[in-house]
């Protein structure tokens, strides 16, 4: 990503930003998507957020080569 001038969010920044759309515009992105953080989970795992919806915000750690239909990357523009 960092080649493209992007970079992984961290599940803070997600969350944030999910919650800060949906206050503006009642709108909830991630609703069956899940996207990778930059944060490190216990037992050598990655953290992943999504799943948006009445229930709140999915927030799990998946091993680095865990592969999902739903789990991608959100990418942020780095500065």
């Amino acid at each position: 990503l960092r080649p493209l001038g992007l970079e992984l969010p961290s599940a803070v920044e997600v969350t944030l930003m999910l919650f800060l759309h949906y206050a503006a515009t009642r709108e909830q992105l991630l609703q069956k998507k899940h996207t990778w953080c930059k944060d490190q989970a216990t037992m050598n795992r990655h953290v992943t957020v999504g799943a948006f919806g009445r229930n709140g915000l999915f927030v799990s750690g998946h091993p680095p080569d865990f592969s999902s239909r739903g789990l991608g990357i959100c990418a942020k523009i780095m500065h």
